[in-house]
């Protein structure tokens, strides 16, 4: 290889090094803030399951927590709108793929991507979808995430759907993340309950004195849970892809500083055999010329 040629693979690789570095230092600054938003959400989403053992016994009669006969299945799909981020969307991604398929075998499915990868995914499958939602910020607010649920819950109570499963990217740590899936709607707590993680110590199942009415209940505050389920997911997910995005950048930036290291070796060899070759050359023509 021509010492230019190296050259401009030296140069290459090193701004491919200095892009994914910086890329590593936002997406860490990112993880850590997204991150804490997401566990500091927890115990909230721990209470709301708590909250749904309690209350299952006195409202299994109502909409929300009535199973119906199953024709039409609703999958919400989070993924991410950018990519660099490793195996983060596709992991996701053929885990939704493997559960719908499943589904399809009780009912009819409709996926509803979140996040432009999921979007483009279902899209190239030829997977039935219903609209999408992209443009999520990266930490994700209620007020973002309030259309979404809207529009789940008004189509499950509208008969649209008899299921509404949800389908994410759990966050366990910063290297590791695990594709999740939950029946969101009808609520029930053993669905719930995984989700829950620790809620369900020290609740016993009992009946629930409910004030100032189950209607009212039902019409305020179940929509509310149940957007607040949607969020939390939606922030696990951020914590997941930005944690995902930063290792994927380190690695990039180790293999491009390992790259320039060797492509610099082989650099200084074929230097340093064209100047022994000059020098041979130079040496040659002394003789010739004496």
């Amino acid at each position: 290889m021509e010492l230019k040629e190296i050259r401009l693979k030296i140069q290459s690789v090193t701004n491919i090094w200095k892009l994914t570095s910086a890329l590593e230092t936002l997406s860490a600054l990112k993880m850590k803030k997204s991150q804490k938003i997401a566990l500091e959400s927890r115990p909230f989403a721990q209470k709301i399951g708590q909250l749904v053992r309690l209350v299952e016994p006195t409202l299994r009669d109502r909409v929300a927590m009535r199973r119906r006969p199953l024709k039409e299945a609703l999958a919400v799909v989070i993924a991410s709108d950018r990519g660099f981020c490793g195996s983060f969307n596709q992991n996701i991604l053929k885990s939704a793929e493997k559960e719908i398929i499943q589904i399809t075998q009780k009912s009819h499915v409709t996926t509803l991507p979140v996040g432009k990868k999921a979007v483009s995914y279902f899209n190239k499958k030829g997977i039935k979808t219903e609209r999408s939602v992209i443009g999520i910020g990266d930490y994700g607010t209620l007020e973002e995430i309030k259309p979404l649920s809207d529009y789940i819950i008004k189509s499950y109570v509208d008969n649209n759907y008899q299921r509404v499963y949800l389908m994410w990217t759990d966050f366990v740590s910063t290297f590791t993340q695990k594709p999740r899936m939950i029946q969101l709607l009808p609520l029930e707590w053993e669905n719930l309950k995984e989700f829950a993680h620790e809620a369900d110590k020290g609740v016993e199942e009992c009946e629930t004195l409910i004030e100032p009415s189950p209607q009212i209940l039902v019409r305020e505050i179940i929509p509310q849970l149940v957007e607040y389920l949607i969020y939390q997911c939606v922030l696990e997910s951020n914590a997941s892809e930005h944690s995902a995005r930063m290792v994927a950048m380190r690695n990039a930036s180790d293999n491009a500083h390992e790259r320039v290291g060797e492509l610099t070796l082989e650099y200084n060899k074929a230097r340093q055999e064209q100047i022994t070759k000059e020098v041979c050359e130079i040496s040659s023509a002394k003789e010739v010329l004496g």
